[in-house]
């Protein structure tokens, strides 16, 4: 870590700390979402992420509205209230605040005065079992499994797993969805927007699987994920032409069933506290929520 500053000087994240980054994630085995490097580096701009470390620990750090963000430190749970309370101190003279923590990571400051412990329910990943959504059984799923059918019986269909000549066609199909829902006003879809693009740019160096819906030879349909964990597929991304029914239903059960299968479980990341989007992912019917939480210093 000769080239990462120590906190509080930072730099910004770049493709070339890929490779650290993929070890200490991979030591840590983590379940939330966030913590790839492909999402870390597709939404870098939008939250100004940069790199730092604090006591031989490396940190992810988003550095918004005159605020420092910290993301769970990359270190054995033995080190991490020593690792928080360094940064604390250490940017004394910003307000500061560790994101996006893990449930066990503030169980040991929960009930200390010193701290406060918050829940970002927004931010609560959706974990589903990988089975559950490739076989999609039981009445919960039917309506799931009726516009899977009606998707595939209404028209001919290609299914194609993304490869590197593909991104082009899936750069074409982002610009329609965009233009369809008018991106550049809202500055969510705008950043999604982004971190589509990054994605698509860097497919390769990135590593991510992908898959495509073609119809009539047109791309109408995208998804993107990678492994989390060992147990666990997240998925980026997910998009597709609304026009045709059941094509949602129909990428995110034939993804998994491509991609997902060696896992136990998939995660489809948060909600953002947007109310369609709350539904849709409770329409699946997760096993479980992973909760995340702010840390602060009272």
């Amino acid at each position: 870590m000769n080239n990462v500053p120590r906190f509080p000087d930072m730099r910004p994240l770049t493709l070339g700390d890929k490779p650290l980054l993929d070890t200490l994630l991979a030591s840590q085995q983590p379940e939330i979402s966030e913590y790839t490097f492909t999402n870390l580096f597709a939404w870098r701009k939008a939250y100004d992420f940069c790199v730092s470390q604090a006591d031989g620990v490396f940190l992810v750090v988003s550095r918004r509205d005159g605020r420092l963000d910290i993301f769970d430190p990359l270190c054995p749970a033995g080190k991490k209230r020593a690792v928080v309370e360094s940064c604390f101190f250490l940017s004394s003279s910003l307000p500061a605040a560790f994101v996006r923590m893990p449930e066990e990571a503030v169980r040991a400051f929960q009930g200390d005065g010193a701290f406060a412990v918050a829940e970002e329910r927004d931010h609560f990943d959706y974990l589903y079992r990988t089975q559950d959504l490739v076989a999609l059984k039981g009445t919960a799923y039917d309506g799931k499994r009726n516009f899977i059918k009606r998707f595939k019986e209404a028209r001919a269909f290609e299914y194609r797993v993304m490869k590197a000549e593909d991104v082009e066609k899936c750069f074409y199909f982002e610009e329609e969805w965009c233009l369809a829902r008018d991106c550049q006003r809202t500055e969510g879809l705008a950043r999604e927007r982004e971190a589509m693009h990054e994605i698509l740019s860097h497919f390769e160096a990135l590593g991510v699987q992908g898959a495509m819906i073609l119809i009539d030879g047109k791309v109408e349909a995208v998804t993107l994920g990678e492994a989390l964990n060992s147990q666990t597929f997240v998925i980026h991304i997910e998009k597709a032409n609304g026009s045709f029914v059941g094509i949602y239903q129909a990428i995110n059960q034939m993804f998994c069933e491509q991609a997902a299968q060696g896992y136990v479980f998939v995660n489809r990341e948060q909600d953002l506290g947007v109310a369609g989007l709350r539904q849709a992912k409770e329409s699946y019917h997760p096993c479980r929520l992973v909760k995340k939480y702010t840390l602060q210093k009272k």
